[in-house]
């Protein structure tokens, strides 16, 4: 069998992938990558940020990124890998990129984006909607940018949706005959189906961010759309997002524009065609202008991990007073808090306990004050228990760099003055 040498460059990377591969996954490219421009070179512009070298017998998959090389016997799951490596590298060259995993369809000209959520029908419900005349941006990861307008969009990837085999029921019959007429390759638990003309978008292009819409699939449901919350959609958000370059203060913020801008919604359903034309009644046109992003988080929210890190000290937190640490960034919805670490790349949910002990710590607070008021407050939850929660809680801020160590307030005696007579 023939082999193909190269270099594997992708628009918009500098870096390309090396390949040592057979004409299958060449033939695969086209289908995979149908809007994102690619080309196979000779020699590269810059170093190649992972390698994929066919064997005879496998597809080895390597990158200094990985924790491990992966190695797969077809095309189909050594692409499935290395869009994953494309997204992290689409991520490390461009640090200003927040990205999220989910699909992203444009309903009148913006997105609604479906977050991840295992096992709900996140791709299947994309090609159906691809099947009813909508534009597919993703089904998979969805970069983020502020654009010269202020605006927040979502940018395609121009990656053909993929399908877990076999094809559900739910799927319809009218995107059944969508995925029988268009180009594809399959494996026995993945189908890459290639959209046409404007089914797809090309990759880079870019629509505002309209609307969020969690997917809950349950057997034999009605499809309705119910609201959600601001808190539990920067919650699931917080959980979806995997941009490791922005600092954490940067994606909670951006996390919590979106979710507090975004109408959110759970879409609960069965088949593909009914919640369809759910979508469709609610989302055809939108009421209110696109937000645009507040200028004070814009200018704060692209510095990398590495340029906001901290080194944190070990505090014994059983010896005198502390206050909350300086330089976390907050976001509170709902009676929800959320706060990240001075390390620049955790963000922590606060349960009610500890949304009590960090407002304590707006003043100089030891264990022994936070449990005597704690007790206090709550005089029917056992001495033993708050004491043990306190001190867990305080442990927990200080080994994520909650925590700072109150400077002791040095106090000017009083001196008896007396006036000459």
């Amino acid at each position: 069998m023939t082999t193909v040498s190269g270099y594997l460059q992708f628009a918009g990377l500098d870096a390309p992938i090396e390949l040592r591969v057979d004409q299958r996954f060449v033939d695969a490219l086209p289908v995979v990558f149908p809007k994102w421009a690619h080309k196979i070179t000779a020699t590269a512009p810059a170093a190649s940020f992972a390698s994929i070298v066919w064997d005879g017998q496998s597809y080895l998959l390597e990158s200094p990124f990985m924790d491990k090389p992966k190695r797969y016997p077809e095309p189909v799951n050594t692409l499935v890998s290395a869009i994953v490596e494309l997204a992290w590298a689409r991520l490390r060259g461009d640090t200003s990129l927040l990205c999220l995993h989910g699909a992203a369809v444009e309903f009148a000209g913006r997105l609604v984006v479906f977050p991840s959520t295992r096992r709900a029908g996140k791709s299947t419900l994309t090609v159906a909607l691809a099947a009813a005349d909508k534009r597919v941006f993703t089904d998979d990861f969805l970069p983020l940018k502020i654009t010269e307008g202020e605006q927040l969009h979502g940018v395609s990837s121009g990656i053909s949706p993929r399908l877990r085999l076999p094809l559900p029921e739910q799927i319809g019959p009218d995107a059944e005959k969508y995925v029988g007429r268009r180009s594809s390759i399959s494996n026995s638990q993945y189908r890459f189906v290639a959209p046409i003309s404007d089914e797809l978008a090309s990759f880079g292009d870019t629509a505002p961010i309209g609307s969020l819409v969690f997917l809950e699939r349950s057997d034999g449901a009605t499809a309705a759309l119910e609201p959600m919350n601001h808190a539990d959609a920067l919650t699931a958000l917080i959980k979806q997002n995997f941009s490791r370059a922005m600092n954490a203060g940067g994606i909670l913020k951006m996390l919590d524009f979106i979710s507090s801008s975004a109408p959110a919604y759970r879409l609960i359903y069965d088949e593909a065609e009914p919640a369809i034309a759910v979508l469709n009644a609610h989302f055809n046109s939108w009421a209110d202008p696109v937000p645009a992003f507040p200028a004070d988080l814009s200018d704060s929210i692209y510095h990398t991990a590495l340029d906001t890190e901290q080194a944190t000290q070990t505090i014994d937190v059983h010896q005198g007073s502390f206050l909350q640490a300086s330089g976390i960034t907050e976001a509170a919805s709902d009676g929800k808090r959320f706060l990240t670490g001075r390390n620049g790349q955790s963000i922590h949910y606060l349960n009610d306990g500890a949304a009590t002990i960090w407002h304590l710590l707006d003043e100089p607070t030891s264990v022994a004050e936070a449990i005597e008021m704690l007790c206090a407050v709550f005089p029917d939850h056992p001495a033993d228990q708050i004491r043990q929660d306190v001190v867990n809680t305080f442990t927990e801020f200080s080994r994520n760099g909650l925590l700072q160590i109150a400077e002791p307030v040095c106090q000017t005696p009083e001196i008896e003055a007396v006036l000459p007579v």
